[in-house]
């Protein structure tokens, strides 16, 4: 299996590494590629809206720009929910495949001050070059969750569920069902 990965290069070590630990969970063998040439939009996105779509057009078009079995975007958002009037950090994994299946899935939101998402609005930045400016911890989940927390920790069980919604795991024999009484 041939996996384009489209995904900005900040913190591409880690989303790889990601990547290469759901794969080997599932028990799948690919060849991960990132497309040199593809270039993610630089604004900071807001809302699951704009991430949903930010993402999947990322996969969708990277199947249209190389020859690969399955396409990835990924992509994160600040997203309000509009009830309690939070922001939340949340990254989205979008998977697009050849035959036209899709399907996207979503990490943990992190909670995030409303004065740091004003700051990001006000300066047209990005969460981590706030982060960075503030802390020298340009990674928002590093810095949200004191370090306890890496980008790859959120980001594998959502690439599992990605792929297994897919069925792309390695195929486990049925579970036994008991007889049915007759």
């Amino acid at each position: 299996m041939k996996i384009g990965f489209y995904t900005s290069k900040h913190y591409f070590a880690e989303k790889k590494s990601a990547l290469e630990e759901a794969l080997n969970k599932l028990g799948i063998k690919a060849e991960i590629v990132l497309d040199e040439s593809f270039t993610p939009k630089t604004q900071q996105a807001f809302g699951f809206e704009e991430l949903f779509e930010r993402t999947k057009a990322y996969a969708s078009d990277g199947l249209k720009r190389n020859d690969f079995d399955v396409s990835i975007g990924v992509e994160n958002s600040l997203s309000l929910i509009y009830s309690t009037k939070e922001w939340y950090y949340t990254i989205c994994v979008a998977l697009e495949m050849r035959d036209g299946r899709g399907t996207s899935s979503f990490t943990p939101g992190i909670s995030i001050p409303a004065w740091m998402v004003k700051e990001v609005q006000d300066d047209n930045i990005k969460i981590d070059v706030l982060t960075e400016k503030l802390a020298g911890e340009g990674d928002p989940v590093a810095y949200f969750s004191g370090k306890l927390l890496t980008r790859k920790d959120l980001m594998v069980p959502a690439l599992l569920l990605a792929f297994s919604n897919l069925n792309l795991e390695q195929q486990l024999p049925p579970v036994p069902q008991p007889p049915q009484k007759v």
